[in-house]
Order: C-alpha cells, then sequence, then structure tokens
C-alpha cells in the first residue's frame, strides 16, 4: 500500500504490524517516511486532498466527503495584518483539519479489513472520524475526557458513534483508549502515521498554490499538525515544486488557566515529537510562540466581526502570533501564510461564556443555573469541596455571599450535603440525586 514504508528513525525496524503509532513500540523514537518523489505541479489539478494520491498509500477504496482543496483568503479589514494569507482548514466537512486524516485512516481501514476502532482525542479528530467511520460503515468508540465540551459530544453522537467519557484529561482518554484495544480494533490518534500522512496534504496544497511563501504559522497543540505540515512540504522539495521550505512558527499557549477556552492547545506534546519540532525550527529558522489565552478569543471574536470568518479560539493563535511576528521580527506579511484550523461552531460554548462574562456556559440553562452547574461539577471532580475554595475555583468573579447562597439552595433541594469540620467550616459533597441531576444538566444542548 505504502509508496514509502514508515520506519524507525533510530533502530529501523518495521512496526505497522504491530500499530500504526507514530512512536516506535521497541525505542520510542519517532516513525519516518522518507520523502516521496511525486509528479510536478503541471500533472496535478487540485479537487480534494486525494489529488494528491501520489504521496499516499494506494487503496482499493477511498472513503472522501470532499475534504481538502480548501481556499486561502487575505485579510482585508484588519489594516494591521492587511495581506496576510489564511488557509481556512475549517472549511472541511466536519469543520477541521482532521478530515484529511479521518478520510485516510477509514480508507486503509476499510481496505484492509479492520471494521473496529477506537479514538481518543480532544474533539475535532472524534467528530471528523464520527462522520468518516458512519461513511465506510465502520464502528467507532470515542474516549472523550469528562469535561469535554458538550456541544462536541452531541456532534459524535449525531454521526452514530459510541462515546465513553473517561477521566478530566486528554491524555487520561487516550490510556483508555489504548487500554481498550483488542485483536482487530485499531487505535486512532493525533499522534499516528496515517494521521500525519492524511494531514500532510495541507502542506502539499500550499506548496503546489504558491510559488513562495517565507512564513507559515500553524498551531502546535499536540504537534502532529505541525509535523504533518512539514512532512508535506518535503515531498514537495523532492518534487522540484519549491526551492525551499519556509520558516516554520509554532504557536502554543503560555502556562495560564485558561484550559477552558483552549483544550486543543493544552495537549502535551510527546517528548520525542517535541525534540522533531525543535529540529525543524531550527532547520527552517523558525521559532516557538507563546501567546495569552484571552487573546485568542479577542481576535477570534475580531475576525468575525471584521473578516466574516467564524474560527474557534485555537485557530486565533496563529494571527495573535503573526501580529507579534510582525511587530518584533517584520517578517514580510505578504508572503506569510496562517493556518486556521477550527471552526467556531466546535466552540460555542466556549463564545458564549466570554459574550456572557462566565467561565463555562452550559446550553439550554440560565446564567444562575449555570452557576449551580459549575458548582455541581467542581464538586463531583473533587476540585473544590468548601465555599471558599468554590468561589476561588470561579475565578471570584462571583461574590462568595452568593456562593454560599448557591450552595444552600443545592442543600435545600438535597443535591449536595455538608458536614461541618473544624472550625465550623461546611464540607460539601454531591448526592445521588445531585449525581442524577448534574448528569441531566451535562445532556443539555439545546440552542438558548
Amino acid at each position: 500500500m505504502w509508496k514509502k514504508k514508515p520506519y524507525c528513525t533510530k533502530c529501523n525496524k518495521d512496526t505497522l504490524s504491530i500499530n500504526f503509532d507514530l512512536f516506535c513500540p521497541y525505542c520510542g523514537s519517532i516513525q519516518n517516511i522518507d520523502p516521496i518523489e511525486g509528479p510536478s505541479k503541471n500533472e496535478i489539478k487540485i479537487t480534494n486532498m486525494w489529488s494528491f494520491n501520489s504521496f499516499l498509500p494506494s487503496l482499493k477504496k477511498v472513503y472522501s466527503l470532499s475534504e481538502g482543496n480548501t481556499p486561502v483568503l487575505h485579510v482585508n479589514n484588519l489594516s494591521s495584518l492587511k495581506g496576510l494569507k489564511l488557509k481556512l482548514e475549517f472549511r472541511n466537512p466536519t469543520g477541521s483539519f482532521r478530515d484529511r486524516a479521518s478520510s485516510l485512516i477509514a480508507s486503509y481501514l476499510y481496505s484492509s479489513s479492520i471494521l473496529k476502532l477506537v479514538c481518543s482525542s480532544s474533539g475535532s479528530l472524534s467528530i471528523s472520524l464520527s462522520a468518516y467511520s458512519a461513511l465506510a460503515g465502520l464502528e467507532l468508540t470515542n474516549i472523550v475526557p469528562s469535561n469535554l465540551e458538550l456541544s462536541k459530544i452531541e456532534q459524535m453522537k449525531v454521526y452514530g458513534s459510541k462515546v465513553v467519557e473517561h477521566g478530566s484529561t486528554v491524555e487520561e482518554a487516550i490510556e483508555r483508549g489504548r487500554k481498550l484495544q483488542e485483536r482487530g480494533v485499531f487505535f486512532a490518534s493525533s499522534d499516528n502515521i496515517l494521521t500525519v500522512e492524511g494531514q500532510k496534504t495541507i502542506g502539499l496544497e500550499i506548496a503546489h498554490s504558491f510559488e513562495t511563501i517565507e512564513n507559515i504559522i500553524i498551531p502546535k497543540g499536540s504537534g502532529s499538525l505541525f509535523y504533518s505540515i512539514y512532512r508535506g512540504f518535503k515531498d514537495a522539495l523532492a518534487s522540484g515544486w519549491i526551492e525551499q521550505i519556509p520558516s516554520f512558527f509554532a504557536v502554543s499557549l503560555k502556562h495560564e488557566d485558561l484550559d477552558f477556552y483552549v483544550e486543543s492547545l493544552k495537549i502535551p506534546t510527546p517528548l520525542t515529537l517535541s525534540q522533531k519540532i525543535n529540529e525543524i525550527l531550527l532547520e527552517s529558522k523558525g521559532k516557538e510562540i507563546e501567546i495569552e489565552g484571552e487573546k485568542m478569543i479577542d481576535q477570534a471574536l475580531l475576525l468575525a466581526k471584521k473578516e466574516g470568518l467564524f474560527i474557534e479560539p485555537a485557530s486565533a493563535s496563529v494571527v495573535v502570533a503573526a501580529k507579534q511576528l510582525l511587530e518584533k521580527e517584520g517578517i514580510n506579511i505578504d508572503s506569510t501564510i496562517a493556518l486556521l484550523s477550527g471552526s467556531g461552531l466546535n466552540a460555542l460554548n466556549i463564545f458564549a461564556s466570554k459574550l456572557r462574562g462566565i467561565r463555562k456556559a452550559v446550553w439550554g440553562l440560565s446564567e444562575k443555573s449555570t452557576t449551580k452547574f459549575e458548582i455541581l461539577d467542581l464538586i463531583s471532580q473533587k476540585k473544590a469541596n468548601h465555599g471558599y475554595a468554590i468561589w476561588k475555583a470561579l475565578g471570584k468573579r462571583k461574590s462568595l455571599q452568593s456562593i454560599y447562597q448557591h450552595l444552600n439552595e443545592l442543600e435545600e433541594k438535597n443535591l449536595v450535603s455538608s458536614k461541618v469540620r473544624g472550625k465550623n467550616k461546611k464540607y460539601y459533597s454531591i448526592t445521588r440525586k445531585g449525581i442524577d441531576a448534574y448528569s441531566k444538566m451535562r445532556e443539555l444542548i439545546d440552542f438558548l
């Protein structure tokens, strides 16, 4: 199936018979595919990502929703960034660049007679694979963190995939997903060879469409998207489409408590892949840029209001980074392209929370009910169990007195119970009735 077979860069072993992880199961090094020399630019007319099938595994059947061939627009109304090229990956069928990976994964599995798969992600890959599994007739189980946005969970269910909530972080969900692997079941994650190969078509598209791109700005996240686009440019270089790769800039989040805004940027990059990214930054004369989470939301709202582009906060990170690079590095903005990776429709709760001035909005609930939901969430997750700790965990945006009022009301309805310890301090725990109420509130996804 493979034009060039993956191999471990350190021990050189063939591992595809064991798994499709990006990392060697023997020594942990990154698995590599040597650059593929494909046809000339003139021989390729882009209609979707499969126009680049010369660079992808040969399969007996392709499952496609016309992913890829996403447009590139220029910033027009933001004067400070006028001319910046924006690659609209959120225009893919399910609203993210992950559709490129999902199309290849679904096609590869069907061609290999593997009809069951498990996926663990922060949302976009699981949503995307749900759609493509439905198309290919595959049986998908998504393992997701329990605090994942409800709108994302409901999208997975709409496509008919099974959803299992586990842990409070993507890492915990991935660990659980790996444990659920059994004979004949494929495990899909962002750190997967097929994921990288599908996503590399972004780099191929950019190299095919433009004679010269000096800079490319990409959300770092887990690192797989960054590495994928680099792989695409290396194939383009080997094929004679470009003379050199552009400077790569990886955008990450400063260490702060804003993970509820940008879950996809908070995913840790595996050490081996982080080392590879550093090598790419050095090779391309690029750098990693850390930005503040709050600025991403503001920039996403500004792009919607000024450019008519509704993107998720993590996508807006690249525009914030472009501003910094222009101001501090003096980059050529006309020869710079930034990747807008995901749709704002996947983050409606986040924008609602910003616009309402609350930490997390829950569709179908009033702001008062949302605060009670947050309190139940903190207590059930054992993140805070007394009034002051809850007030602090909620960002001190409400008065401490109002928090105690909410706790009294929850206790009156037998949703929480309390015990007095120490100097008359009440400690709260969630009741069975509270657990049931909390679970029902989590299932609400109706628009206001």
